[in-house]
């Protein structure tokens, strides 16, 4: 076949004709792409600037959603529903709201015998624990121990995680095995978050299933406005209680010899181990900022201090005047400092008619 032979002058012109659609094909091909390009760039903004937007908006949303939970009263309780031993203590006439001057969002102070409300403010606002929640981490693992003196084994996932987020802890490290009381004590007093973690394993075999029991708990003594969502009182938005409740948790933990043994006591020391050779101390955090006899008259047994930057300070006790027992729940407080002299200002003020308090001697 002869290759240099010339192609027909038709099929020429449809090459040619064929080429120059192509490259006008392929032109305008490139110049929708740079538009699309343009458009895109232009679009990806405004996607992005309106994806900000919404999640912007979800997250005042859920902001302004926490707000409102915390800025309305908790819907008034049904005493039908209350439990028999369980009686929410009642307003009287005698009954009177917080000076201004308390630093406190939610506060409530009863005197425990008579069931009756001292002095009030915010008391059925929904409101974060925070620490205060370990006291019904007390009360559910005394009523579920099998054993005080039962041996529990420290491990990793008990004290690492609680490092991370900088939370309280007892001091106990992976290998020692201190006893179900010793946790309690380091749980209570050092307000010890890898102590609750050990005593949760201990008691249900892990904080989810002894956090159901907390919530079992709380619904066996009727409180009504209150739920865990962990054994140590980390802020959650669905770990929520009032100073009112708090009140009645701390009310039914001194009922029980064991738990008013423990929030009662000033210092616990743990005996030296190979991982802590010196061993551990652990001492009260309400203790450490009062002696508890400051005022005249009054004698502060115990009780628990807690703060998340949620939930701001908080600290509540009991105390016995005059042969009852009086219990104080402050929360939401801008300094642990003000709600302690708050704490003895109230029964002080409220409770034997005296003067605010004024810090008078240094903290032991």
């Amino acid at each position: 076949m002869n290759k240099n032979r010339k192609r027909p002058k038709g099929l020429n012109l449809l090459r040619a004709g064929e080429a120059a659609f192509l490259f006008v094909l392929i032109t305008f091909g490139v110049a929708l792409a740079a538009l699309r390009s343009t458009e895109e760039q232009r679009d990806g903004s405004v996607q992005t600037t309106v994806g900000t937007t919404i999640t912007a908006e979800i997250t005042t949303n859920t902001s302004t959603k926490e707000a409102e939970l915390l800025s309305e009263p908790v819907t008034e309780r049904s005493e039908d529903d209350a439990k028999p031993f369980l009686v929410y203590p009642a307003k009287t006439e005698k009954s009177v709201e917080f000076a201004k001057e308390f630093d406190a969002r939610n506060a409530i102070l009863i005197n425990a015998d008579r069931n009756e409300i001292i002095a009030y403010n915010g008391e059925r606002y929904r409101m974060y624990p925070a620490s205060l929640t370990k006291v019904m981490t007390l009360i559910v693992a005394v009523e579920n121990a099998e054993d005080l003196h039962d041996k529990v084994l420290i491990t990793d996932k008990m004290v690492t995680p609680y490092i991370e987020q900088d939370a309280s802890r007892a001091g106990f490290l992976p290998g020692e095995t201190p006893s179900v009381e010793a946790l309690l004590y380091g749980m209570i007093l050092n307000s010890g978050a890898d102590a609750a973690s050990a005593v949760a394993s201990y008691v249900a075999g892990s904080e989810k299933k002894f956090v159901e029991l907390m919530n079992k708990k709380a619904e066996e003594m009727g409180l009504y406005a209150t739920h865990f969502t962990n054994v140590v009182g980390l802020h959650d938005p669905q770990h929520y209680s009032t100073a009112e409740d708090m009140a009645m948790i701390l009310k039914y933990a001194i009922g029980n010899k064991t738990c008013k043994k423990i929030l009662s006591a000033y210092e616990y020391k743990f005996p030296e181990t190979e991982q802590n050779p010196e061993g551990l101390t652990f001492t009260s955090t309400l203790f450490t900022r009062m002696y508890g006899d400051e005022i005249e008259g009054v004698k502060i047994l115990g009780g628990k201090t807690g703060f998340t930057d949620k939930a701001g300070n908080c600290i509540e006790s009991f105390a016995v005047i005059n042969g009852e027992t009086y219990i104080l729940v402050l929360c939401g407080g801008t300094t642990n400092w003000n709600m302690v002299y708050d704490t003895l200002s109230a029964y002080s003020v409220y409770c034997v008619g005296g003067e605010p308090y004024k810090s008078s001697r240094s903290a032991r």
